[in-house]
């Protein structure tokens, strides 16, 4: 329990420092000599020490210095890595990402630090320096005032709301309810994650997946998209996906590795993928490993074998959900119509049928667009009319 634990906490520091690269600005020291001003870990790293020149800042997340004032002085932040915040007394919060500049006014009390789900690098330096210039330190800024600001994966609802309000009131509530009647919250939260892997949306699929969860999609069947979606997009475009998939796990407790949902051997996948091939698509499909040209052939059996024995056979998601997975996969990444095609028939021959795909294609539409979704649908059109 103690070494779960452990790796969990790991993989969470080691997620949470994945927008800082620290080859490129280096972390520096513990700042012990500025810890009591501060509220978590700090490190500096002077880049021209020898002349008084800038320093690079790290801060971790959620760590912020107390107000202060630059007297008769004017302090340059830029921001290098990560996200975080400048916050001056009487004005809005400035949100900070790589390339933000902000010039402190002298005389101005201010903080700044990282956002609560992100490590924070800026530089800084003085300039406009007068003669008497000092730093004054002020009180600390407290938990619930740092609270309200976003995390940084909410920054949009301060940085463009409008625009914002206008996507969730098109995608969450108009999109939603054309398609209620075909779609319930899970199914429709199973295919979001399916259409966020397939379009490469990795920011918005963090935002969807805990609303997934609670909304009945379980740990394992999350895990099981993102496995299966391997065989479709590749393990280049699979693993940020992993990787946000298990820091939102550890986040809410949710104890790694999850049970073994393998049911097949090395020994036994060609058989059991060729059946579940079959499941899909009907007889025809018995042989097919075996087929097409001599030079390619082992694609084919690359199909039986590893497509389908080593993902379509396991537990955690039934055949019908399978298939549901695989038409949102190609349908967001668009240019495999072919494909999309045959699986349209495999949905239609697992009970998924043209009035429940036109209502996923439908609902997943805000996160692909519309020529992705218009393509889509010209296909179900062509295995309807048979060509």
């Amino acid at each position: 329990m103690g070494i779960v634990w452990l790796m969990g906490t790991t993989l969470k520091a080691q997620v949470m420092q994945e927008n800082v690269d620290f080859n490129v600005w280096p972390k520096g020291a513990p700042n012990t000599a500025y810890a009591q001003y501060f509220i978590g870990n700090s490190y500096l790293a002077p880049l021209d020490a020898e002349h008084g020149g800038p320093v690079n800042v790290t801060f971790e997340p959620r760590c912020r210095n107390n107000w202060h004032i630059h007297h008769r002085s004017v302090q340059v932040l830029i921001c290098v890595a990560g996200h975080g915040w400048y916050v001056e007394e009487g004005k809005a919060p400035v949100a900070m990402h790589p390339g933000s500049v902000v010039a402190i006014p002298a005389e101005a009390k201010h903080w700044h630090g990282a956002a609560k789900d992100s490590w924070f690098q800026h530089v800084t330096y003085m300039t406009k320096v007068e003669e008497g210039a000092s730093n004054e330190w002020l009180e600390p800024v407290e938990d619930a005032e740092y609270d309200k600001l976003p995390a940084s994966g909410e920054l949009l609802s301060v940085t463009d709301a409008e625009y914002l309000n206008r996507f969730e009131a098109f995608a969450f509530d108009e999109v939603v309810a054309q398609t209620s009647d075909r779609l319930d919250e899970r199914t429709r939260s199973i295919c979001y994650l399916a259409t966020l892997l397939g379009c490469q949306g990795i920011d918005e699929y963090r935002e969807l997946l805990p609303k997934a969860l609670e909304n009945g999609v379980s740990p394992v069947e999350v895990k099981e998209i993102v496995y299966q979606a391997t065989a479709y997009l590749g393990m280049g475009r699979v693993r940020p996906f992993l990787t946000a998939t298990n820091e939102i796990f550890v986040q809410r407790g949710i104890t790694l590795p999850l049970p073994s949902q393998t049911k097949t051997t090395m020994e036994n996948r060609r058989e059991a993928g060729t059946q579940a091939q079959v499941d899909c698509f009907g007889e025809g499909m018995r042989d097919f490993w075996k087929s097409g040209p001599e030079d390619s052939r082992h694609i084919n059996k690359w199909l039986a074998d590893n497509c389908f024995g080593d993902y379509y056979t396991r537990s955690g998601l039934d055949i019908r959900t399978r298939e549901l997975i695989t038409f949102c996969f190609l349908a967001a990444q668009g240019g495999c119509e072919p494909q999309l095609k045959g699986h349209i028939a495999g949905n239609y021959h697992v009970g998924n049928d043209k009035d429940f795909l036109i209502a996923v294609i439908s609902s997943n539409l805000p996160f692909i667009g519309y020529p992705r979704t218009l393509n889509a649908l010209n296909c179900i059109r062509e295995v309807e009319a048979g060509k």
